[in-house]
């Protein structure tokens, strides 16, 4: 989905849009080649809060308390998860980034409910959505067409509702 879909809905792109200068060099490092339009978004949309409910994060965003990197969130969220599956395996049951095939957080809502992007299983699969609410949603679609549809309010998920907005949080370094 092409990401200038979004500006009917939550407005024009603050941020760079550089996808290669965003990218490259953490994708390198965490070992993950995430998808098309996922990093397109991000980076045009960049470190950035939707309708005072869904965080979403950036590979370099700000760091510490006032920014969303994305590193920090993958760090931290997969600690976290690690920690949680090892005393309740029951209630986890897809695996988490570094895990093969695990999920990848990439956003959070202010309910502490958290959003993945789940790598493909085949070759000819496709990237998918996880919403851990407590309780597990997967949904077998793109980062962006799950995004469109939340939005939208299409989807019975509580990560976005109400009022739609679009506000940077923090800034990109680099």
């Amino acid at each position: 989905m092409d990401v200038s879909r979004f500006r009917s809905l939550i407005g024009e792109p603050l941020i760079n849009g550089d996808v290669e200068n965003d990218w490259s060099q953490f994708e390198s490092e965490i070992g993950v080649d995430f998808p098309a339009d996922y990093k397109n978004f991000i980076s045009a949309y960049g470190p950035c809060c939707l309708s005072d409910q869904l965080l979403l994060f950036h590979p370099k965003g700000e760091e510490g308390d006032w920014g969303l990197n994305l590193r920090d969130l993958i760090r931290n969220s997969t600690e976290a998860y690690s920690a949680l599956v090892g005393g309740h395996p029951e209630m986890y049951p897809y695996p988490i980034y570094p895990q093969r095939l695990g999920g990848i957080p990439v956003g959070r809502t202010s309910g502490g409910n958290h959003l993945l992007i789940v790598p493909p299983a085949s070759v000819d699969g496709g990237w998918e959505v996880l919403v851990d609410m407590g309780e597990w949603a997967h949904f077998e679609m793109s980062f962006t067409d799950f995004l469109w549809l939340a939005l939208r309010e299409e989807l019975f998920v509580p990560v976005i509702e109400g009022d739609l907005s679009y506000e940077v949080v923090g800034g990109v370094t680099g």
